[in-house]
C-alpha cells in the first residue's frame, strides 16, 4: 500500500466505537471473564468516571510469565498507566507508525475534548490495511488487463506496419525492375 493510499482513511473508520472498562480494584478473574465475555484483548480501567489506565491481554501474559500469582492482584497492578491516544482523524499509516513506535498493540482514539470515542487494536488495523491491499489489487489487475490490451494493438499495428513496409519494398523492388525494362527497351 503507498502512502497516499494508506493515508486516505483515517482511524475513526477502523475503531471499535464500544469502550468496556473496568475499575482498578477489579479482580484479574473478573477482567479476564469480562474481556471473555466481550470476545476483547483490551478493558479500559476506570475510577471514578476518569480513564486511569489499560489493561491487555499482554498484561496478564507478563504477569504469569514473571511468576506472580494472578488471584493476588488486583487490575490496577496489572493495568498500564501510560495511555496512548491518537486524534480520529490521523491516517491509518499515522497509526501504524504510533503503535511501532510505543510497542503497544491497542491504540485508544481521544476527541479533542478529551473524550474517549474508541480504540483501534493491531488486528482490526491489519484487517482494515489488508481490505486496502485487496481493493488495491483488483483495481491494479484491471489496469494490467487494460494494458495489456493496449499491447495487443500495438503489437498487431506493428504487425501491420511491418507487412505495409514489405509489400511497399515489393512494390518499389517490381517498380524498379520495371523501369530497368523500360530503359533497355527504349534504348
Amino acid at each position: 500500500m503507498s502512502v497516499t493510499d494508506a493515508e486516505k482513511y483515517i482511524i475513526a473508520d477502523v475503531m471499535s466505537k464500544v469502550l468496556i472498562g473496568v475499575t482498578s480494584d477489579s479482580t484479574t478473574s473478573d477482567a479476564a471473564r469480562i474481556m471473555t465475555e466481550n470476545g476483547v484483548s483490551s478493558l479500559l480501567v476506570k475510577d471514578a468516571g476518569r480513564v486511569v489506565g489499560i489493561v491487555t491481554d499482554r498484561d496478564f501474559t507478563h504477569e504469569v510469565a514473571s511468576g506472580k500469582n494472578l488471584k493476588d492482584l488486583k487490575i490496577g497492578d496489572l493495568m498500564t498507566a501510560k495511555i496512548v491516544s491518537v486524534d480520529p482523524t490521523i491516517s491509518l499509516q499515522e497509526a501504524v507508525e504510533t503503535i511501532r513506535k510505543h510497542n503497544i498493540r491497542h491504540l485508544l482514539v481521544k476527541s479533542e475534548s478529551s473524550d474517549y470515542l474508541g480504540m483501534v487494536s493491531v488486528k482490526e488495523l491489519l484487517s482494515a490495511l489488508l481490505e486496502e491491499i485487496r481493493e488495491q489489487n483488483i483495481r491494479l489487475k484491471g489496469k494490467v488487463d487494460e494494458l495489456e490490451k493496449f499491447y495487443k494493438i500495438a503489437v498487431n499495428r506493428e504487425l501491420v506496419m511491418v507487412k505495409l513496409k514489405k509489400r511497399v519494398y515489393e512494390l518499389e523492388k517490381k517498380l524498379s525492375i520495371e523501369s530497368d525494362l523500360a530503359d533497355l527497351l527504349t534504348k
